[in-house]
């Protein structure tokens, strides 16, 4: 297959809904595997979404709340001020989770751990290299949110932390 073949097909590819194609003949053999990519594109836009979403409710919420008496408002500020220090460790990559750097070691956290800046928290696999995610700040694990072994992807919740 010539270059212009080779595009041609990759264009035609790109507009059906195949998410995976093989072809070999005499000219050669060519695999294309686009699942990956398109789960990316389809979460992707389902933050987009939500994100709209959340704006426009934020918004009701805003008119709404103008009607709640101070009790009320009153408990959401203390609830606010108790997750300010939420934050979440998220996958810089698409690939597959990993808590431990091999099946027979300790997972690097667990639940109730406190975590320095810096510290290794788990392993995201992609294309046979193993790339260590770090904490960007200290923090104790809340919840990991991803499961062993399968796959995440990019901007994924890892991990919910809590600020120290």
């Amino acid at each position: 297959m010539n270059f212009n073949e080779v595009k041609e097909l990759i264009s035609i590819l790109d507009d059906s809904k195949l998410a995976y194609f093989e072809l070999e003949n005499e000219d050669g053999y060519i695999k294309i595997d686009k699942s990956m990519s398109r789960d990316y594109v389809s979460n992707k836009m389902q933050n987009e979404v939500s994100a709209i979403e959340n704006k426009e409710e934020k918004q009701h919420n805003n008119t709404i709340s103008s009607k709640i008496n101070i009790k009320e408002n009153e408990n959401m500020t203390n609830k606010s001020q108790l997750e300010e220090n939420i934050d979440f460790i998220k996958s810089p990559i698409v690939g597959t989770f990993y808590s431990k750097s091999s099946p027979d070691a300790e997972s690097f956290v667990q639940k109730g751990d406190k975590v320095s800046k810096g510290d290794i928290v788990c392993i995201v696999e992609a294309m046979k290299l193993m790339n260590e995610i770090n904490a960007e700040f200290n923090c104790e694990i809340v919840e990991i949110m991803a499961q062993e072994g399968k796959m995440v992807q990019y901007g994924q919740e890892l991990f919910k932390v809590k600020k120290l």
